[in-house]
């Protein structure tokens, strides 16, 4: 935040926020959030909120209209040393002394982190457990400023208290054997007199990643990026990894589409590099977020031990097979390349015979949309349900969308099934956010207990460790009861890939045990985990890891494992280029033109 920027500001709105003070009202609790978390990135002063909004994390922009950098300004106004703090705890306060007053539901406009696309919401919550998330993940911060360096007495006090934390609410503390304590001896040994917060965080997650926990994250409030990146994205295809263009009109170098190397290190020299930083799942969740890691090949040379520059030498080749291939040189730029929502098709019917619904993100503010489509789809021959690149979200797009499987014979289905740690922070409806329950809660059917009692029969859970978690909870899936919902009875596909990820996992989980469903294209990335979110109190590292162990109706994990196709479909270079080809959408709308033949 610029200081005088701030100062200048005062007296302007001095009055009428003293004003508002006294006539604070609104709809919205005044200790409730929008936001589940906050995080800060940036150095002082100029430092700016993240925040997590559906499990998601964004750079907000506007609050029901608000710019959310006047709000810091009038928080840092009102609260002088305090603005971080004030805008996680007290932001409806803080726009009631604008003037303004927030309703119970508010609409945000957001730019998402993982890759800058700007994000609308309408309707999302004021909630008074989100404040008080926040208030837990603050606890013991007081009211500092984020260093950049502590010195070796805090950085161990937050190594133990990070070790105790995930001792007391990680629910994949003990599934791959790892030696939490011997791993946190290693990094604390290591320590210099002065300590990095950014690289104390970075070595946080690098012992966190050890329990491949998708979800799982260590962040330094000061974390700083890289100020040059990479010309191109890169993007996994059946031969072998392609380089395309940021906006995605083209490739690096048009007539030699793969990239083997850059400045003289395999691609796959380089993959390895970025894995210890990586959640230890499935191979292809590995693969897909390397590549991505790969944006920030200047912080990753200094890993290296290579000399800083502003061009790369890519080596470039016609195909996998290529025994000539090229070295190119190709300038930095300084704008980090996003790889957006991919693909970008709209819903709509294909052909004028097959359906095709669009889901880019599991958003529950999105079931009428799917409503909406199923309603345009009821003559169709068949339907494509496409969720690739699908990072995830809620569920309600799961649940709306199962009634329309229900045949008028069909019994409920149980599609998850999780426990969670024993915690004092967490309360017996820990996971009903994630429309889960146990098998005797009121809130079930007799008929989806029912349903419950005859899953159990037969399930066999890979990994249990029952002492120190809850009793099992169940997703049961059923009609809904909408009016508009009717039983869709035509051919099903559902397009996957590794970006699928969370909640789009557990609809892919689900989808799998239905008869009339077929997945195609390449398995999901695995992950479901009811993050639970904390703050270290000496350096202000924020960490965030599951608190549930989750599962697949056939017992296996999500985390480490993803959910596979049915039928395999790898993606061409062309598919990933606007106007391009989309290999996997062709063979699945073949494949229902061959069932109803």
């Amino acid at each position: 935040m610029n200081t005088q920027f701030v100062l200048g500001f005062v007296s302007f709105v001095c009055v009428m926020f003293f004003s508002a003070a006294h006539a604070f009202s609104q709809d919205a609790d005044g200790k409730s959030s929008p936001f589940e978390q906050v995080r800060w990135v940036g150095d002082e002063p100029d430092v700016f909120p993240e925040v997590l909004v559906g499990g998601v994390w964004y750079r907000p922009v506007l609050l029901e209209s608000i710019e959310v950098k006047r709000i810091l300004v009038m928080c840092e106004q009102h609260w002088p040393g305090k603005m971080q703090r004030r805008f996680e705890e007290d932001l409806v306060e803080a726009v009631a002394l604008m003037g303004q007053t927030l309703p119970h539901r508010v609409s945000l406009s957001l730019i998402r982190v993982s890759d800058g696309e700007r994000v609308e919401f309408q309707d999302v919550e004021m909630s008074k457990d989100n404040r008080k998330a926040i208030l837990l993940g603050n606890r013991g911060r007081g009211d500092e400023i984020p260093r950049a360096y502590i010195d070796r007495g805090e950085a161990v006090k937050d190594i133990e208290e990070f070790g105790a934390r995930l001792k007391d609410q990680f629910a994949y503390l003990h599934l791959k054997g790892i030696d939490l304590d011997a791993e946190l001896a290693i990094v604390r040994d290591g320590l210099a007199d002065r300590v990095s917060t950014v690289e104390l965080a970075s070595e946080l997650h690098r012992v966190i990643s050890l329990f491949g926990d998708g979800h799982a994250s260590v962040r330094s409030p000061v974390e700083r990026g890289a100020s040059l990146y990479p010309p191109f994205l890169l993007v996994e295809t059946e031969k072998g990894i392609a380089a395309i263009l940021p906006d995605r009109a083209g490739f690096l170098q048009e007539d030699r589409p793969y990239i083997r190397a850059i400045d003289g290190v395999s691609v796959e020299q380089w993959l390895d590099l970025v894995q210890p930083w990586i959640a230890h799942g499935s191979g292809q969740l590995i693969r897909y977020r390397g590549l991505r890691a790969l944006c920030d090949i200047e912080l990753l040379r200094r890993r290296l031990g290579l000399n800083e520059s502003d061009v790369l030498v890519c080596t470039m080749a016609v195909d996998h097979a290529d025994s000539e291939p090229v070295d190119i040189e190709v300038a930095m730029i300084q704008e980090r390349p996003i790889n957006g929502q991919w693909p970008r098709r709209q819903t709509g019917v294909i052909e004028n015979r097959i359906g095709y619904l669009r889901l880019g993100r599991m958003d529950n503010k999105l079931v009428g949309h799917l409503r909406d489509a199923m309603n345009q789809f009821r003559d169709v021959d068949g339907l494509v349900v496409d969720v690739r690149g699908n990072g995830g979200g809620s569920r309600g797009l799961l649940i709306a969308f199962a009634g329309y499987l229900m045949g008028h014979a069909d019994q409920p289905w149980v599609a998850n099934i999780a426990r969670f740690v024993r915690s004092d922070r967490f309360d017996a409806d820990h996971l009903q956010s994630r429309s889960m329950y146990r098998q005797n809660d009121e809130r079930l059917t007799q008929s989806q207990r029912d349903s419950i009692d005859v899953f159990d029969t037969t399930f066999v859970p890979e990994w249990d460790e029952a002492d120190g978690f809850s009793q099992w909870h169940y997703l049961v899936l059923d009609r809904t009861g909408h009016e508009d919902e009717y039983f869709f009875s035509k051919p099903i596909v559902v397009l996957s890939d590794a970006g699928c990820f969370s909640a789009t996992d557990i609809f892919l989980g689900a989808m799998s045990t239905h008869p009339r469903v077929t997945i195609m294209g390449s398995a999901s990335g695995g992950g479901s985990a009811r993050s639970q979110r904390f703050m270290l109190g000496q350096s202000l590292i924020k960490v965030q890891c599951a608190s549930m162990a989750s599962l697949r109706a056939d017992g296996r994990l999500y985390d480490g494992r993803g959910v596979e196709v049915d039928i395999e479909v790898l993606s061409q270079p062309t598919d990933f280029l606007i106007n391009g080809s989309d290999t996997v959408l062709d063979a699945a709308v073949k494949y229902i033109d061959d069932l109803i033949e």
